[in-house]
């Protein structure tokens, strides 16, 4: 998908350009010896809705945070996905800018693609480092554009998605978007996973070892615990998309299951997001006479005071990337019920820090709910753990400084 480009204007300043990217490049570090990303300039691309409370949406808007208060300087760009967005905007202090194009299914891929090569080509000189998340259209024009661009690609594989229907899905190996998306991520320079298994899917797909970046999601530990006011009901909490992948009607299933063993126990359950599964998930909920145990609370901002307010975390996922939902659960010292899938069974050891069960397994899950009810001993000891996990192993300030690292090449 090359597009006609003017090699020799594009290139004019090249020579200058490669010297003071190379100034800015040369590694540093803060006075605690954490690298420095001060002088970097960074364009993050986000291949879908943006702002929005997706995992991968919402890590990049941390990372940027803090990638910024280590002195990069960090905008976002980003598909104009409804007419009603604003070409340039403004989020949390970041520039976003917009990439148009048409909603029109084959086409609208197509000319998204070449819009973003070509403002890319436009953008030389302007960025150090380009870091896309969700690996995507936008990964893929980038690849197409890195010959004329001059600025280097980390590509990011967020989750499920880019394995299910999306670039690396084996069973769309033929088709045609697909193999046009496969061509242009080989020829980005990192593509980074998040998880152990992503890892080993990348390699199965063709990827070489020395072009896949591990670096995990990470989360901000300075956080102070959320406080729980008891009220004699033991809250189960949910976070995260209403989508079929989530698995949320096999802990409704589950929840209906202890009620059928146990009717008068003080047990409820609250779902914040919002999705396409929404309305079938109520029917669902109300067909299980669920409806007096669940409280829907749709979009939530404040996730840390959600998690306050629940004494068990679950996430009863088919797929999944590396949950930020689950970090954040084990953080603030909730205990986590999760599927033994890739990216959950990366944080949760089963017994020591989380219980794990098998996808769609909605009797284990009962057990495993009822397990943590009954004992308290038990259910702050995996707390505990949980979060001493998360402070060991998926720090901000970790996840940066191999960031850091790897945009100074």
């Amino acid at each position: 998908m090359e597009l006609a480009v003017d090699n020799a204007a594009l290139n004019a300043n090249a020579a200058a350009d490669d010297l003071g990217a190379a100034a800015k490049l040369q590694g540093s570090q803060d006075a605690s010896g954490n690298l420095s990303a001060d002088g970097l300039r960074i364009l993050f691309a986000v291949d879908s809705r943006f702002p929005a409370v997706g995992g991968a949406e919402a890590q990049s808007l941390k990372l940027a945070t803090r990638l910024r208060e280590s002195g990069a300087t960090v905008e976002f760009v980003t598909p104009r996905v409804g007419k009603e967005q604003p070409l340039e905007d403004e989020h949390l202090g970041f520039p976003i800018r917009r990439i148009d194009y048409p909603h029109v299914k084959w086409l609208g891929s197509l000319v998204l693609m070449a819009n973003f090569r070509r403002f890319l080509i436009a953008e030389q000189g302007r960025h150090d480092i380009l870091h896309v998340h969700i690996t995507h259209l936008l990964a893929a024009a980038a690849g197409f554009a890195r010959k004329h661009s001059g600025v280097r690609v980390i590509t990011k594989i967020s989750g499920f998605y880019e394995f299910e229907g999306g670039v690396l899905d084996k069973s769309r190996r033929f088709h045609p978007l697909n193999a046009l998306l496969r061509f242009g991520l080989r020829r980005v320079d990192l593509v980074q996973t998040i998880s152990e298994q992503t890892r080993e899917k990348l390699v199965a797909a063709g990827i070489a070892p020395s072009r896949i970046l591990f670096v995990p999601n990470g989360i901000d530990t300075r956080l102070s615990l959320p406080r729980r006011s008891s009220d004699g009901v033991f809250r189960i909490g949910f976070c995260g998309r209403l989508r079929e992948v989530k698995g949320i009607d096999v802990l409704l299933k589950a929840v209906t299951k202890v009620l059928e063993r146990r009717p008068d126990l003080p047990l409820s359950v609250s779902i914040a997001g919002d999705g396409t599964s929404g309305p079938a998930l109520r029917k669902l909920c109300t067909e299980l006479g669920l409806d007096e145990r669940v409280e829907w609370l749709g979009m939530i901002d404040d996730t840390w005071s959600f998690l306050g307010s629940v004494d068990a975390y679950v996430q009863p996922s088919w797929a999944e990337g590396l949950p930020n939902s689950v970090m954040e659960a084990m953080l603030a010292s909730r205990a986590v019920i999760a599927t033994d899938i890739g990216g959950n069974s990366d944080l949760v050891s089963d017994g020591e820090n989380g219980l794990l069960f098998a996808p769609g397994d909605a009797d284990a899950l009962s057990q495993h709910i009822e397990s943590l009810i009954d004992c308290d001993v038990l259910r702050q000891r995996m707390a505990d753990a949980g979060r001493k996990t998360i402070e060991q192993r998926y720090s901000m300030d970790s996840v940066i400084d191999q960031l850091v690292d790897a945009y100074r090449g």
